[in-house]
């Protein structure tokens, strides 16, 4: 009998750290299982108090049961997509880096259950389908960085938005500290559906976060790429080529006063829901 490996429910705790990226281009498919690799090895599996080797090497002979589906009682598991984690088919995974591909560490509880109230969870998505832009999300619990999350921490998930924003040519992406979940908090407010956003994700802006990403549609919508790094109201602006522009609207991710926010929802307006 299969076992059903279906998160019961919603485990991500309320507050979690989201990396979005969207984009309507083609991808260099092993430039992406490259960068997918290492957002994995060097943000996620930090994270974890068990190491990924650990982690398979206690999965590797468990069996699931009614009782216990998941993985060892107290563990954390890593889980591919296809309910499966161990290095051959993690290396399998990114050499064939399927359309969607979703890689999860989730700690369970005494039952062998996702630990839904007080636990936490990491995961990075792929998603390629053709009828919505390409996504790729990074999520991490926040309980995840013990508080405070450092400057050191912060550069790096900024360093691999980046990357990631270059290489797949996105049209738009976020990074933030948030309680929402798959719509943005934009969204949320002005009622708009994550259909209708993913749809026109080129040309309007998903909201105001502490790391946006504007696409050349976005930025030629403001006035250029030389208007939005002369007048956007952020710590940093950066040029990313292409006519991408990443905004930084503070210099810490867990300091975004509401009027910063709003002075940048002002500024974007034009390429706002």
């Amino acid at each position: 009998m299969s076992t059903d490996l279906t998160l019961p429910g919603p485990v991500s705790p309320p507050h979690v750290v989201r990396l979005e990226l969207d984009t309507f281009s083609g991808v260099d498919r092993p430039a992406l299982a490259s960068w997918f690799g290492a957002v994995f090895t060097d943000l996620l599996a930090p994270l974890c108090p068990a190491s990924v080797e650990e982690l398979v090497s206690v999965a590797r002979d468990y069996v699931p049961s009614d009782t216990t589906p998941w993985g060892p009682p107290g563990y954390a598991r890593l889980l591919l997509s296809s309910g499966d984690f161990t290095p051959p088919s993690w290396s399998a995974a990114l050499s064939d880096l399927p359309s969607f591909l979703r890689v999860r560490l989730v700690q369970l509880d005494l039952q062998g259950l996702p630990l839904a109230d007080d636990g936490w969870v990491a995961e990075i998505l792929l998603k390629d389908d053709p009828a919505f832009p390409h996504q790729i999300v990074v999520a991490a619990s926040r309980s995840l960085f013990g508080g405070w999350i450092s400057h050191g921490v912060q550069q790096d998930w900024l360093s691999a938005f980046r990357s990631g924003a270059s290489l797949v040519r996105a049209c738009g992406g976020w990074i933030t500290l948030d309680r929402v979940g798959v719509r943005t908090a934009h969204e949320v407010s002005v009622g708009v559906g994550l259909d209708e956003s993913l749809f026109l994700a080129a040309e309007l802006a998903r909201g105001p976060h502490w790391a946006t990403l504007l696409g050349p549609r976005q930025v030629a919508t403001l006035g250029g790429v030389q208007e939005v790094l002369a007048s956007a109201p952020c710590f940093a602006v950066t040029d990313l080529g292409g006519g991408r522009i990443l905004l930084q609207l503070t210099e810490h991710l867990d300091e975004v006063p509401p009027d910063a926010v709003r002075r940048l929802a002002g500024f974007l307006g034009p390429v706002l829901h």
